[in-house]
């Protein structure tokens, strides 16, 4: 399973929209807070893990939200 490619699946579902790469910044394509929480809810259950309430405060881009991820994938 490709990360990047469930969180732009992800993102495109939330109706973000324009050319989609690592350092989009979630705030620059209008997924607030909540939308990023749900959003993060979706991929703990699709890829069964926990992202603790700690790493969510480094989660700024969508390469902070896939190097997260993949170490919890680990």
């Amino acid at each position: 399973m490709n990360i990047h490619n469930e969180i732009i699946k992800e993102l495109k579902s939330k109706g973000a929209k324009g050319n989609l790469t690592a350092q989009t910044q979630f705030s620059t394509i209008g997924v607030d807070s909540l939308d990023l929480m749900d959003m993060i809810t979706v991929l703990e259950e699709r890829l069964s893990i926990f992202v603790p309430d700690d790493k969510l405060l480094e989660i700024k881009t969508i390469q902070d939200l896939e190097n997260v991820i993949a170490e919890l994938t680990k």
